[in-house]
């Protein structure tokens, strides 16, 4: 969007501005008003993020019981890549980006706000094991080697099954049913036993949702 590309070319004017200073010179008026505008645009940024997450989030409260998450360790998953002068690390600019991505995402925010939320509302934020979602096909529950073929396209290599569809979609229900098998439970909203589908929120008994937004790229 523009606000990136401006962002951006403000970021590389302040680079080149520091790199012109000598060092120990304090900033000059261009550099920090260079500065402020950086900071104002994160700013607003960060504001229209929280903001899409506490609509986002209260909307998913009100709609469901029960929401699965995935349990990341997010922090180890943000890791610097660097390594250290004796064993240095490797695909350090990519990893970088990644961990750019992952924080600005706020996936830990998006968490909290569920789970207060939905605590608010009588309902529940519960935590599954990530290992092997985005491998594993959730209707026949096998991991074949291939399956996960691209970012976003899923297809069971298992003869006995084939099923394709959103990579996304399928680790999420994985983590609907790992929550249900954990659980005792498997009955979404319509009352069936079918994991796939809608659920909704009833007064009767609990209901689960998946929230594939909440998963990492893997």
């Amino acid at each position: 969007s523009g606000e990136n590309e401006r962002l951006l070319r403000l970021e590389r004017k302040s680079a080149r501005q520091r790199a012109t200073r000598k060092k120990g010179d304090p900033g000059s008026n261009r550099e920090r008003r260079t500065n402020d505008q950086i900071a104002r645009l994160r700013a607003t940024a960060k504001r229209r993020a929280v903001d899409w997450q506490h609509q986002s989030t209260t909307d998913l409260a009100r709609r469901f019981s029960a929401i699965v998450v995935e349990d990341l360790n997010i922090t180890a998953m943000t890791a610097s890549a660097c390594g250290t002068v004796q064993e240095p690390g490797v695909n350090v600019a990519q990893k970088r980006g990644l961990n750019r991505s992952i924080a600005s995402e706020a996936w830990g925010r998006t968490v909290e706000f569920l789970t207060y939320k939905s605590a608010d509302r009588g309902g529940l934020v519960a935590k599954v094991s990530p290992y092997g979602t985005s491998q594993e096909c959730h209707r026949c529950h096998t991991t074949t080697a291939g399956s996960r073929e691209t970012q976003s396209r899923f297809a069971c290599k298992n003869l006995a099954c084939g099923w394709t569809g959103n990579a996304d979609t399928n680790a999420a229900r994985n983590q609907l049913h790992r929550y249900n098998s954990a659980a005792g439970r498997a009955v979404t909203g319509r009352g069936d036993s079918g994991i796939p589908g809608p659920v909704k929120r009833q007064a009767s008994c609990p209901t689960v949702s998946p929230a594939p937004a909440l998963r990492a790229a893997a």
